[in-house]
């Protein structure tokens, strides 16, 4: 018969181990047991036993008596003092870690205790940064906050958290048919967790370098936004608001100078500034040092008019006769841009002679700058295949070309019922084409007009988005911007010179006879008051005839001068006198011009593309067989049969 022994709770207690003492403790709380086997590691064999001797059978009897001993008397509470064994018969600290692993393991829980991360105690509490991150994965979000906790202490921030925040729950219904009715409707739901990461007491500087080495070493589906705050002493506003009142009298004076006046946006000395801004950043561009490569290009319409000559072609000879020799120059027709909208194909094919004739006309030397057609390159468009699956579609959809060809408002979208049905692909793609023709010549500089000011910093944010995405391999373009103020047009002064435009007489080609020159120029717009001034906003016809005047002059001078030179004249006289100025300085051209599509039977406007097309497609695939390693390329070989 047997019977159960019960021990006292604190006899128990002194039995089982803490799991939750440190491991320190616990291996010292815990002798090696030296009847259990030892093991040499955790894959050694168990070591055979030795058999038992008259000795060991003596110890045997007399342990098990001690235990029979202190089992029949369970109410004493007495701890026997053990005497502890010889230095020589002591287990090692290795026999201790075994020992331990064999006898139990800590809780999960207990082990992330002790492997979190470390932490700084913030001295202030004054908040530096909070770094919100979220994630559709819980297990990246917390491997990733960890990361960041970690970079935080090795920098020296104080940080607290993870802390979570509010799930952000999405929900959404997808039809699976084209029948709209309860079984074919598809439910779908989205999570998204959030962490949130503190700093407190940091310094902004490390702030930062915390913020871009998170940034460098971003995880894949995590997504962060931080906050950082700037504190400035106290009664920095006080100060602030008496400096201002100082300065009150000083900063009047400056808004006059700079041209900015109540209700106006800008004035004429504004545009002035502007002006020489421009002129500044065209005259580094052509007197620097370093190599540079210039590129530019320009729609077959046929000849060009007024508006892109002096916004545009000017500029072009001007930076080929004053750059340094070593820099590279192209200027392309961009056939592919062109078709954009419908064509007649043999018009087309007219309409490139032409504007090629008359590039070569202005002054361009094909042997100092490459001319060639956008066609005649394949590594344009083969770029802007690559450029485009890293494009946003949000910033396309906001870029006002295909807004202003299919003639839509500026909020248009197109997802707008009114724009699904006129908008191609390729019309809303075009300016990651222009972006690529940029690129692939890896251009340092870009001659553009005012109104394509939007389209390189589309240009710069696909270098962005590529060199993010593949390597530091693409070159962000910079931009000169023509001195020329924008030519409007002849019939309305309120929209710029364009052949889109359904009046002929709204625009002078550049090959123009004097008397059509002199006939639209009679016909241009003004106004009822027969005098000559200059003032856009209340008389634009007349400024824009002054605007165009001051480029064909020859003296150099500007509107608002050549306004008091012919302030004594009538409207009729003043625009003769702009006619015979205009057909004086086109003349030259206009006798180039028809020498070119004549030279050779035609042959020689043949000869200047081939050659320039051979220069352009070498220059298109050392960027692409070279520098951009995106597509795996098979080395080329000749193979003679």
């Amino acid at each position: 018969m047997t019977s159960a022994i019960r021990l006292p709770w604190r006899t128990l207690m002194r039995s089982v181990p803490n799991p939750l003492a440190p491991a320190s403790l616990l291996l010292k709380a815990q002798p090696p047991n030296p009847s259990r086997p030892a093991f040499s590691s955790r894959y050694a064999t168990k070591t055979a036993e030795p058999p038992l001797s008259t000795a060991n059978v003596e110890s045997a009897e007399a342990s098990s008596t001690a235990r029979q001993v202190q089992a029949s008397s369970p109410s004493l509470d007495i701890e026997t003092p053990v005497a502890a064994p010889p230095a020589e018969e002591r287990p090692q600290y290795g026999q201790y870690t075994e020992q331990k692993d064999l006898d139990f393991r800590l809780p999960r829980s207990v082990q992330a205790v002790y492997l979190r991360p470390l932490k700084r105690q913030a001295e202030y509490g004054v908040p530096s940064c909070d770094l919100q991150m979220r994630s559709y994965s819980v297990r990246n979000l917390e491997f990733f906050a960890d990361f960041a906790l970690r970079a935080a202490y090795y920098l020296g921030l104080p940080a607290s958290g993870p802390v979570p925040l509010p799930r952000i729950l999405e929900r959404w219904t997808v039809p699976k048919g084209n029948f709209i009715h309860k079984k074919s409707q598809e439910n779908f739901e989205r999570r998204t967790v959030r962490r949130l990461i503190q700093i407190k007491d940091g310094n902004p500087e490390t702030v930062g370098i915390w913020l871009a080495f998170l940034r460098k070493h971003a995880y894949y589906g995590i997504g962060m936004k931080a906050n950082v705050f700037e504190f400035s002493k106290l009664g920095v506003g006080k100060n602030m608001d008496l400096e201002m009142e100082q300065m009150k009298d000083t900063l009047d004076k400056t808004w006059s100078q700079i041209g900015v006046k109540k209700d106006k946006r800008s004035g004429p000395t504004a545009d002035k500034i502007m002006e020489l801004i421009n002129k500044e950043d065209s005259r580094a561009a052509t007197h620097g040092n370093a190599p540079m490569v210039i590129f530019s290009g320009i729609q077959p319409t046929g000849v060009p008019h007024l508006g892109n000559y002096l916004g545009a072609l000017q500029q072009w000879v001007r930076l080929q006769n004053t750059a340094h020799p070593s820099t590279k120059l192209l200027y392309s027709i961009v056939d592919l841009h062109a078709i954009t909208v419908p064509q007649d194909p043999e018009r087309l094919r007219r309409w490139k002679r032409e504007t090629l004739a008359t590039l070569v006309a202005i002054g361009l030397d094909p042997d100092r700058s490459i001319l060639f057609y956008q066609s005649s390159v394949p590594a344009h468009s083969e770029l802007m295949w690559i450029l485009s699956c890293t494009a946003s579609m949000g910033y396309l959809s906001r870029m006002t070309q295909w807004k202003s060809k299919l003639q839509l408002k500026d909020d248009a979208s197109p997802l707008d019922e009114g724009s699904k049905s006129k908008l191609k692909l390729g019309l809303f793609s075009y300016p990651v084409l222009q972006a690529a023709d940029i690129l692939v010549h890896r251009a340092t500089h870009v001659p553009v007009g005012e109104d394509q000011s939007q389209h390189l910093e589309f240009a710069r944010e696909c270098v962005t988005n590529f060199n993010h995405a593949y390597g530091p391999d693409l070159v962000a373009p910079q931009t000169i911007m023509s001195p020329a103020k924008r030519v409007m047009s002849l019939q309305d002064p309120h929209l710029k010179m364009s052949k889109s435009h359904s009046d002929p007489r709204s625009r002078i080609l550049i090959t123009d006879p004097p008397d059509v020159i002199h006939k639209k120029m009679m016909a241009a717009l003004t106004d009822s008051t027969n005098s000559v001034s200059y003032d856009p906003e209340n008389r634009p016809g007349v400024s824009n005839l002054l605007q165009l005047l001051s480029h064909f002059n020859g003296e150099g001078k500007s509107a608002q001068e050549l306004a008091l030179k012919y302030a004594n004249f009538g409207l009729g006289q003043f625009k003769s006198a702009v006619a015979e100025s205009i057909s004086e300085s086109l003349s030259p051209i206009r006798t180039k011009y028809e020498q070119v599509l004549a030279a050779d039977g035609g042959r020689y406007l043949d000869h200047v593309w081939m050659q320039g097309g051979v220069k352009a497609k070498e220059s298109a695939d050392a960027t692409m067989y070279v520098t951009l390693e995106v597509i795996p390329r098979a080395k080329q070989q000749l193979i003679v049969i």
